[in-house]
């Protein structure tokens, strides 16, 4: 089914579930890397909270089978759970002293983006760029964003360096970064390893010597890379150079040069994984990274 067809008879379901105190409209959202969106905003009277409900997930899940009216009853349900009741005072986002501890950075494609880093301020990073957010946990909203554009810094007064700065400053302390083992990543993922017999862990051994590294949320966690003294203290572990291998912009994957993997190897796998494996709005970049010990920085190879 086409998307607009399953999004109008989306819209027209939910209307009809919630009532005539709900207002159900169909908005395209253009997310990272330029990827659209086909979202559900649903906003009951005068609400100032209105959630965005992606719907290319749920298409999915009907063409995989899921009922219709089972898709309905869980968009219904997470609206509820995530909005109903909860109302936040936007006001105090045009004072810069109340939001300044908590103006955060993350890490996007900066060649995927050029659109958006027209309108907002970022730091250039190689091919990447370090753009800012305020991270907001007011009115019981958790995890939530707000992007920061040319325009907010206009109404605060303040510069690029300024925010840089801050960004500095709050990110690593409100979302420190998190180092594992990659087998300690897989062992997480396969709950039932003991299970599965000694082939398995056989395995995962092999590949001890990849680290993955992201933040304590595994979410927007690339940026760890821009952390005070990480990539230094990592070159300790690993007993010097490593490769940055851009698993997607929540986390990378960490490679000692000592592991004899050549550049051009790693290069094709990460072009092969973001072409067909990783969501085409979670792709950090094609590159591959190199950390110098001797040079105390990260090039692109």
């Amino acid at each position: 089914m086409e998307m607009l067809v399953f999004a109008t008879k989306v819209q027209h379901a939910v209307r009809e579930a919630l009532g005539e105190e709900y207002r159900v409209e169909l908005k395209e959202v253009r997310k990272n890397n330029g990827v659209i969106l086909q979202g559900l905003v649903i906003r009951r009277g005068e609400d100032n909270i209105m959630p965005t409900i992606y719907l290319n997930s749920f298409l999915k899940a009907y063409e995989q089978g899921i009922t219709f009216a089972d898709i309905i009853r869980k968009i219904v349900s997470v609206y509820r759970d995530d909005a109903v009741g909860k109302e936040i005072d936007i006001s105090f986002f045009c004072d810069f002293e109340k939001v300044k501890d908590r103006i955060c950075f993350r890490l996007i494609n900066k060649e995927k983006n050029k659109e958006l880093l027209e309108k907002a301020p970022f730091i250039p990073i190689l091919d990447l760029a370090a753009c800012f957010y305020y991270a907001c946990e007011e009115g019981g909203v958790i995890n939530g964003v707000i992007p920061v554009y040319h325009s907010h810094l206009e109404v605060w007064g303040v510069t690029d360096r300024e925010l840089f700065e801050c960004a500095v400053r709050n990110t690593p302390k409100l979302f420190p970064c998190e180092i594992m083992p990659m087998k300690s990543a897989l062992r997480e993922m396969l709950q039932e390893l003991e299970d599965m017999g000694e082939d398995i862990a056989g395995k995962l051994d092999q590949i001890i010597p990849m680290m993955i590294l992201t933040n304590s949320r595994k979410t927007y966690g690339a940026c760890c890379i821009m952390y005070p003294k990480v990539l230094e203290r990592l070159a300790g572990s690993v007993g010097g150079d490593y490769y940055l291998i851009p698993s997607s912009v929540h986390e990378f994957i960490l490679l000692p040069l000592s592991q004899g993997r050549s550049a051009e190897e790693l290069k094709e796998m990460i072009a092969e994984v973001n072409s067909s494996e990783i969501p085409p709005e979670d792709v950090l970049s094609d590159s591959l990274y190199l950390y110098s010990c001797k040079e105390r920085c990260v090039k692109i190879l």
